[in-house]
């Protein structure tokens, strides 16, 4: 009784159309930020919409004139904020994150590199993040590097940054330490 009753559900589940959901937008005074999600692969590519040019830009995923697209079926792109005139994009699939920076006017990018995407914090001002220096791991700068290379890790030894709203600059301080990475 219990298995016909469990398949009968399953079965209902199965049958039902899916519920279709809209897309994810988020928005400030000058943009709006339409989350388009691949189909096929992990990730989201990112509409961006003035609005000046389109005071009643729509939360829709077809591009309209105007709109410039961030990222294409290959970047696995996931939000982390939208700052007045700058999009943050936290970019990969793995442990180890890659952090973008875009200027929404141009469509620069303004930051690009290797972060710790549990450091990253973001307020009224900017965002703080560690990230990948390039130099490389020593006794001198990384003391547990032992330990780290016995788990079949990788030292990788990151400096402190941060990323100023106002100026739309990344500042990497001369503050570093040593992380374990895969």
């Amino acid at each position: 009784m219990k298995t016909t009753l469990v398949l009968a559900a399953l079965a209902t589940l199965i049958a039902a159309p899916a519920l279709a959901a809209g897309p994810t937008c988020v928005s400030n005074a000058d943009w709006l930020i339409v989350e388009k999600p691949h189909k096929d692969d992990v990730g989201n590519s990112y509409i961006v919409r003035s609005k000046s040019a389109s005071p009643q830009a729509a939360c829709s995923t077809k591009a309209a004139k105007g709109d410039r697209v961030i990222g294409t079926n290959d970047d696995p792109f996931f939000l982390l904020k939208l700052a007045g005139n700058y999009l943050m994009i936290d970019a990969g699939t793995g442990p180890d994150r890659g952090l973008v920076i875009y200027d929404l006017r141009d469509g620069s990018e303004i930051f690009s590199g290797g972060y710790d995407d549990e450091s990253f914090k973001a307020d009224v001002a900017g965002a703080s993040f560690w990230t990948e220096t390039g130099a490389k791991a020593t006794r001198k700068n990384c003391p547990n590097i032992a330990a780290i290379e016995k788990d079949y890790l990788t030292p990788t030894i990151e400096a402190k940054a941060r990323f100023d709203f106002a100026k739309g600059a990344v500042t990497v301080s001369k503050d570093t330490r040593c992380r374990a990475t895969q």
